[in-house]
């Protein structure tokens, strides 16, 4: 049998993940009570229908209530607000601009499904410090560790080990970030997608803010995500367990994106299979 290795970061609330709006759950006895409130005065029915329907559920409330079910409960239920950024998700060119390679750029709904597994190859660079850049050369640096040439849709894993950081502050304010010119060389080789475990692709967002407010340069500001209009590739974001790979190749990565017709981005379950 295969293993199986989680590599994604999963959905949960943290204060400073502007992504994550809230929550309402529902849990088995409560369920009881409201499926029976909502099949009979429906939120998006007209006022007469829905005062019919509560005067009905108040004669029958007695009769149909969460005892109506074995042991008193029904089904739980969780409501997120939550943007597509947030947890382990995967990029499409659309968020990065309305255009790619001069024609409309492809939703999340889009992306070819090929793309989306096949042969991984994760390069370690857990080496590089807080905020500091990957450049082309550390690319090259880990693939010759790895004694290993990239081929064409290579699904391409760059470990900084920034996920350990969760949930502390630094996650978000601390991580290695990749350069433009370090994605550029990765897409010129064929590799149409990438996967970071970092909160962002790009350097974390103060640091950019920083370097623009001294500099002026707007090329300073999210730089792989604008190159994402020049030359069309997928990244992912917010990966984990990267440590956990047994070896830098020889793997395979599945790593769909949930299909949400028209968004620039969707979760995905990135997995390793070996």
């Amino acid at each position: 049998m295969p293993q199986i290795i989680d590599l994604s970061m999963p959905i949960e609330p943290h204060p400073r993940d502007p992504n994550f709006g809230g929550v309402r759950l529902t849990d088995h006895e409560s369920g009881g009570d409201q499926i029976w409130r909502a099949l009979f005065f429906p939120r998006k029915a007209t006022l007469r229908k829905r005062l019919n329907g509560f005067l009905r559920y108040l004669r029958l409330r007695k009769q149909a209530n969460r005892h109506s079910f074995p042991d008193g409960k029904f089904l739980s239920n969780e409501v997120y607000t939550v943007s597509v950024h947030c947890g382990a998700h995967f990029d499409a060119p659309y968020h990065f601009g309305p255009t790619c390679e001069g024609e409309p750029a492809r939703r999340v709904h889009e992306v070819p499904l090929e793309w989306c597994y096949g042969h991984g190859v994760v390069l370690d660079l857990s080496h590089k410090g807080p905020k500091a850049a990957i450049t082309v050369e550390d690319l090259q640096d880990a693939l010759a560790r790895a004694n290993y040439e990239l081929q064409p849709k290579d699904i391409v894993l760059i470990r900084t080990d920034s996920d350990k950081l969760w949930p502390h502050p630094e996650y978000f304010s601390a991580h290695p970030g990749m350069t433009l010119e370090a994605t550029r060389w990765l897409v010129e080789r064929g590799i149409k997608v990438i996967g970071i475990d970092t909160n962002g692709f790009d350097l974390p967002f103060m640091e950019m803010v920083q370097a623009y407010l001294s500099t002026k340069d707007s090329k300073t500001l999210w730089p792989t995500h604008m190159y994402g209009r020049v030359r069309e590739y997928f990244h992912m974001e917010r990966l984990a367990n990267l440590h956990l790979l047994p070896k830098s190749h020889g793997f395979q990565v599945a790593c769909f994106p949930v299909a949400i017709r028209d968004a620039g981005a969707s979760w995905v379950r990135a997995v390793a299979i070996v």
